[in-house]
């Protein structure tokens, strides 16, 4: 047996069996952590609640090979996890159906603590209607709102810089393992997400390819994680459209902003307006109908979130510790460490990425000012 040294490998392993979020549940509630679940597996025992065809999954990947091969995935791209049982594990979640079982993250875990609103649309979305997501998103992050979007190009690109426009910090939830970037065109993004005390979510473990059924599934985690819904531009049947259907049957208000009637990529609009959507057309609307216009106690999330620390792995916090006293060279921190030249490498670009360490001229490394 290997050493769990990221912390989460047996996550990683348990998802890998691609069950339901409900079989997986059930495994947790029955043995309490993935590990307790993996060692009963291998002692023979037979787990309950898991259809043979998970059983044939874990059985594949019940392999110590494989098992090293999630610990250098999930120490490589700064991945953690928690379980539905976790204390990490929010609240808004477990009120839905189909709850994800296990998560997997990079970045701020703090950001859920904030009120969250999603905004969606388009991928193919148009000129203007990623000009007013951009714009939308700026007006509520400076207000202290949190924007969780999916990542995807159009509609929520748009949504996620707004966010970081605005100073708050913007959660992505992925349909793929977060050791991929999907699309890949956005790796600037996701980095600038983590960059700016941000958060990415999945319920796909590392080397989950971005299929298309994930991404109507994780819709329902976007709408479920936040207060309520904005819709930007939709097509009659899009994706954005199943982003609807989950807020409604979570009890979510749905927001749709209006769009040129004579658009293709607003005829889902202003079917959802003649509906009952709530109409608007800025960030004040939204705050006003939802009564945090002129709650301090939103607002004043913003000027805190700006000066907030990074949260950060345990490679990345030894690290942090080295540096404080001053400068150093990569091998000095190196010695002073004992990380293999590889994970320190790719420890210290996550910590450039998260603005905590900046590069010297000479292979020198410090902390940032702010940090």
């Amino acid at each position: 047996m290997i050493t769990d040294s990221s912390g989460f490998l047996y996550h990683a392993w348990l998802a890998s069996a691609s069950l339901t979020p409900e079989q997986t549940t059930q495994l947790l509630d029955e043995y309490r952590t993935p590990e307790n679940i993996f060692l009963e597996f291998k002692s023979g025992s037979k787990l309950i609640g898991i259809a043979p065809a998970g059983i044939k999954t874990l059985a594949k990947n019940a392999s110590d090979q494989n098992l090293a091969a999630l610990d250098s995935i999930l120490i490589q791209h700064h991945i953690r996890a928690f379980t539905v049982l976790d204390t990490e594990y929010p609240d808004a979640l477990l009120k839905m159906q189909e709850p994800p079982a296990i998560l997997f993250y990079q970045g701020n875990l703090q950001c859920m603590k904030r009120k969250m609103l999603a905004m969606v649309g388009s991928r193919a979305a148009s000129y203007d209607g990623q000009r007013a997501a951009r714009k939308i998103a700026g007006e509520l992050s400076r207000k202290g709102v949190c924007i969780v979007s999916g990542m995807a190009g159009g509609i929520d690109t748009a949504s996620h810089t707004g966010c970081i426009d605005g100073g708050s910090p913007t959660i992505a939830v992925t349909g793929c393992g977060l050791d991929t970037v999907y699309p890949s065109g956005n790796t600037k993004l996701r980095d600038s997400i983590l960059k700016n005390n941000g958060l990415l979510l999945s319920e796909y473990a590392p080397g989950e390819k971005p299929i298309g059924w994930h991404f109507p599934f994780r819709n329902r985690i976007i709408t479920g994680l936040a207060h309520a819904l904005i819709v930007i531009e939709a097509k009659i049947r899009s994706g954005t459209m199943t982003s609807v259907q989950h807020a409604l049957n979570q009890g979510k208000d749905v927001f749709v902003y209006p769009g040129d009637p004579a658009s293709p990529y607003s005829e889902g609009n202003h079917q959802l307006l003649r509906e009952g959507a709530l109409y608007f057309t800025t960030g004040e609307d939204i705050l006003e109908d939802l009564g945090w216009l002129d709650n301090h106690e939103i607002i004043g999330q913003n000027s805190v979130c700006s000066g907030m620390t990074p949260l950060l792995s345990p490679e990345e916090t030894v690290i942090f510790e080295i540096l404080k006293p001053g400068r150093l060279s990569f091998e000095q921190i190196a010695d002073r460490s004992d990380l293999s030249p590889a994970v320190l490498m790719s420890t210290l670009t996550m910590l450039q990425i998260k603005g905590t360490v900046e590069s010297l001229p000479g292979k020198q490394y410090q902390l940032k000012a702010q940090a």
